[in-house]
């Protein structure tokens, strides 16, 4: 065979899209502050070690990957700017994905959250994320918790 025989096929990670958003979770019986980074166009899936993202020096508090394959990384903290978001499971980097996160992201109005949410963006010492072995509260969004 010659080089000029290979075929190269489409990478499929130029399909994964990435979209945050801030949101509000019930973690442990509060409601907490948190950015929610979705990869779509990739199946994820559960495995035994839990699932992590790195975006730049941050990494997920949490991942939950839906049946049909949506992988949703939870941040207690701001997102720095990055051209990359890396999935792994345990401590491994199994894919890097070529996706610009910015810093000019739409937050939540916080004169209009109820009072009793956690909001660890403005007062860190407030919030205490679940790690691992700690699985937050399922609300009924047809998520699974980290394995």
């Amino acid at each position: 065979m010659e080089a000029s025989d290979v075929i190269r096929l489409p990478d499929p990670r130029e399909d994964v899209r990435a979209s945050v958003r801030e949101v509000v979770r019930d973690l442990d019986g509060r409601p907490t502050v948190l950015w929610r980074l979705t990869l779509t166009g990739w199946h994820f899936v559960d495995r035994d070690s839990r699932p992590f993202m790195l975006v730049g020096d941050a990494v997920s508090d949490f991942v939950r990957i839906t049946p049909d394959g949506v992988a949703h990384g939870y941040f207690a903290r701001d997102l720095p700017e990055a051209d990359r978001v890396s999935f792994g499971y345990g401590r491994v980097v199994a894919w890097d994905f070529d996706l610009r996160i910015g810093t000019d992201l739409p937050r939540l109005d916080r004169a209009r959250l109820p009072k009793g949410v956690v909001d660890g963006f403005r007062d860190t010492a407030a919030r205490e994320v679940p790690r691992e072995g700690r699985a937050p509260r399922e609300d009924g969004d047809g998520l699974r918790g980290p394995a």
